[in-house]
């Protein structure tokens, strides 16, 4: 006769009961469902406007960028086809 050893024995932590239920299946109360998807939307929203911000300011400082290297090729424009060079700096058409 095999002896069981205390990997194979369950014990009360393997049974389940209405305080472990909700962690096994991954439902719950509708309600608190329902709540932590409204907050995760919250949370998504609000990460999404940090993002948006982040990218407003961005795209202000490539036109900021843009601007003063139109300005900068103005002044040098003159020294720039006497030499025949080519501008380094890709200005949007």
């Amino acid at each position: 006769m095999r002896v069981r050893t205390s990997e194979y024995v369950k014990s009360a932590h393997d049974i389940p009961h209405q305080g472990n239920i909700r962690r096994l299946t991954g439902m719950g109360n509708p309600h608190q469902q329902l709540e932590g998807l409204a907050r995760e939307k919250e949370r998504l929203q609000k990460q999404r406007s940090i993002w948006l911000a982040k990218a407003r300011r961005l795209e202000d400082r490539i036109a900021q960028l843009d601007s003063q290297a139109r300005a900068l090729l103005e002044r040098a424009e003159p020294s720039i086809r006497e030499a025949g060079e080519e501008v380094p700096y890709p200005l949007p058409r």
